[in-house]
């Protein structure tokens, strides 16, 4: 009686251990009609605002076309993105449509601008699909930078304070982190140029994406066994203990 006993005890604990290997690592699954709420808002967390874009050529000669293009995700675009051009007092600022594959582009034409570096900044309205940053026209090519949120002048392309070129593009960056902003943008340059003048390295500046692409969700780990050769294994090797174990 004792030897069927251990032998028993022995099977039990074989189970138990099958049982455990059957589990997923972290826990028992989750199917996804019973998932929690919580998850499928994880899920659409994950989609967050995304821009990225470029300026082809970098070194245009003037008279040459200028595009900018990329591509933006999540959020809500149905109004397009917003691309702000500007060098001196020279300001450009255009809506553009986003493709359904998330794609833009926008081309400029050069012909009777002035040589410099132009700065490029490419917002994307984020998930209220509103541009909160945004430019109060007073002139064709100048204007204050506004902030939609708390309608706060916060500087000029422009006029008395204003400022231009790599600070303008300092201060329109930092305006996408005010309180209450949800935009996110990226920024890259082009320098335009006399034909047949050298450019200097200035525009040869990467983009710079400021908005991460979304994360994929955790998944729940299993085990590689699989659980029926398991078990039948098992139970194959319970009863040749137990025929053994026989008086």
């Amino acid at each position: 009686m004792k030897m069927s006993r251990s032998y028993g005890m022995v099977i039990c604990a074989l189970f138990c251990i099958a049982a455990c290997i059957m589990l997923p690592v972290s826990g028992f699954e989750v199917s996804a009609s019973t998932a929690n709420p919580a998850t499928t808002t994880a899920a659409a967390v994950a989609q967050k605002p995304f821009i990225s874009a470029s300026a082809s050529p970098l070194q245009p000669n003037i008279g040459d076309p200028v595009t900018i293009s990329g591509v933006a995700t999540g959020g809500n675009l149905t109004a397009g993105i917003q691309i702000w051009v500007f060098a001196g007092n020279y300001v450009n600022i255009t809506t553009v449509p986003v493709n359904a594959d998330g794609t833009f582009s926008k081309t400029y034409q050069t012909t009777g601008l002035p040589a410099a570096t132009y700065y490029v900044i490419v917002q994307n309205p984020g998930n209220n699909g509103v541009l909160d940053i945004f430019m109060q026209t007073t002139g064709q090519f100048s204007g204050q930078v506004i902030n939609a949120k708390t309608g706060a002048d916060i500087f000029n392309f422009t006029g008395t304070g204003s400022i231009q070129d790599a600070a303008a593009a300092s201060a329109l960056s930092a305006a996408f982190n005010l309180p209450g902003v949800d935009d996110v943008f990226t920024k890259c340059t082009f320098q335009l140029v006399v034909p047949g003048a050298a450019p200097t390295s200035a525009s040869t500046a990467a983009p710079a994406v400021t908005s991460l692409a979304p994360s994929p969700l955790p998944t729940t780990a299993k085990s590689p066994l699989s659980p029926l050769p398991l078990i039948a294994g098992i139970g194959i090797a319970g009863f040749v203990m137990a025929w053994r174990s026989r008086p």
